[in-house]
């Protein structure tokens, strides 16, 4: 008995070592289940939260594709290369030639003869003269003004700088916002460039007699492909001397729209077409005798002022937010080419115009490059887009100035240079000025932020 009991004790550590062993292989069982069972909960929570992931992807997509043309109906901002971001000079605060102190600028208002009277002198744009040297200018309410009957202001201490004219309406261009437009050789007929309708003409206008009959002459183009492309945002004009041909600008292929006021609203489709980065401007030729509408140049950051030497050897046009003066080369080697001509100015670009007898032409300079401005040209095309959407109202307004910059387009023997610049650093009497006409040995110059005109003596 002692001998079997002995065996018995001998093996209970064995037994126990035994069912020990069985139940740590039992936990390791269940432990590895357990494993199996978390990692096929984990698994499956993945699935689900990469489904969610997924479908909240789709749906933002779907959401961004319905709401994306009305949040940019004008498509997204693009990259600009840093050759393409607007470079300008420094404002020199000491230069104040085109203010009053310097002697040479007057103004010209309208002189209200009847109480009661709706405003006719409002935003010209640019200031126009026939063939008898009548004074002419397109108001923001697409009636053509004549000023006439000049004297100086009343009350003014025979300050001879402010004078009024009689303003008085001559046509009524229809449903658009005129901006841009020249008088024929003959003086018979006005072309001008209406950001809304295209380019159009009138003629046999009469002072005595208003006159209605407006042709509206080119609101496409016929492209090479045999495609159409629309005339969205005509801008600006000037009449060949030597063909007759009528050059004139489309800014921009984004259409201008109204403000909360009503009013059309010019401004707003420039600084989307700044901020966008696309550069869709484009020089058109319009030729009168056949109707035919040539594109001529392309990919301009905002195609403003055109202007035509008197030999019709080439066209000047502005690119905006290149802050360049573009030549196009109608004659010569670089005939039918491009090239950029000038830069260095102290601001953004708008009007220009040539002085036949003068050899020089003059660049409209409405605004400087603020710093917000310059940031938002270097800004990612991402940020620029999230700019586009914001309410119109709070984009920001251009800081007070205004200039005209003299210019010599360059020649066989001598280069294009800037001569001078006259401003007004801060605005004070002259500011935002967006268009300018040589006549007479004079400068005259519209804003479409000024219910007058600057006149600057430049003999």
């Amino acid at each position: 008995i002692h001998s079997k009991l002995h065996v018995v004790f001998l093996d209970i550590p064995r037994f126990l070592a035994d069912d020990h062993g069985h139940g740590m292989a039992n936990t390791a069982l269940v432990t590895q289940t357990n494993m199996v069972v978390d990692q096929q909960q984990r698994q499956k929570q993945n699935q689900v939260r990469v489904i969610a992931l997924a479908s909240r992807t789709i749906l933002a997509a779907i959401v961004i594709q319905l709401l994306l043309p009305r949040l940019l109906p004008h498509g997204p901002a693009v990259n600009i290369p840093p050759h393409h971001r607007p470079v300008t000079t420094p404002v020199d605060p000491n230069n104040a030639s085109l203010r009053f102190s310097g002697g040479k600028l007057t103004k010209i208002y309208e002189r209200f003869e009847n109480d009661g009277n709706d405003p006719l002198l409002v935003a010209p744009e640019t200031i126009l003269f026939d063939d008898k040297g009548v004074m002419y200018i397109m108001n923001e309410n697409a009636k053509l003004i004549s000023l006439t009957e000049f004297q100086p202001k009343e009350g003014g201490d025979d300050d001879e700088s402010i004078l009024t004219a009689k303003a008085m309406e001559v046509a009524d261009l229809g449903m658009g916002r005129p901006l841009g437009g020249k008088f024929d050789k003959d003086g018979k007929c006005l072309y001008y460039a209406d950001v809304l309708l295209g380019l159009a003409r009138i003629c046999n206008l009469s002072l005595n007699k208003p006159n209605n009959n407006v042709e509206l002459l080119a609101s496409r183009i016929k492209l090479e492909d045999g495609s159409w492309s629309p005339i969205n945002y005509a801008d600006d004009v000037d009449i060949g001397p030597k063909t007759g041909h009528v050059y004139f600008s489309d800014a921009s292929d984004i259409s201008t729209d109204k403000d909360v006021t009503g009013k059309w609203d010019a401004m707003y489709g420039s600084k989307l077409e700044g901020i966008r980065g696309k550069r869709t401007g484009r020089l058109l030729r319009y030729r009168p005798d056949t109707g035919e509408v040539d594109l001529l140049a392309m990919n301009a950051s905002f195609a403003n002022g055109v202007a035509v030497d008197k030999d019709e050897t080439y066209v000047l046009y502005t690119s905006t937010f290149d802050v360049a003066v573009m030549k196009y080369h109608l004659s010569g080697e670089m005939e039918g080419r491009s090239e950029r001509l000038l830069d260095g100015f102290t601001g953004f670009l708008d009007g220009v115009d040539c002085s036949f007898q003068r050899g020089l032409c003059y660049v409209a300079i409405p605004s400087t490059l603020s710093p917000v401005a310059r940031t938002m040209f270097a800004a990612p095309s991402w940020v620029r887009s999230l700019s586009m959407m914001m309410p119109r109202n709070w984009t920001p307004d251009a800081e007070p100035y205004g200039a005209v910059a003299e210019i010599y387009p360059g020649d066989e023997n001598m280069p294009a240079r800037i001569l001078r610049t006259m401003q007004d650093p801060d605005g004070r009497d002259v500011s935002f000025v967006t268009g300018v006409t040589e006549h007479g040995g004079k400068l005259y110059l519209g804003s479409l932020h000024s219910n007058s005109v600057g006149v600057v003596s430049i003999d």
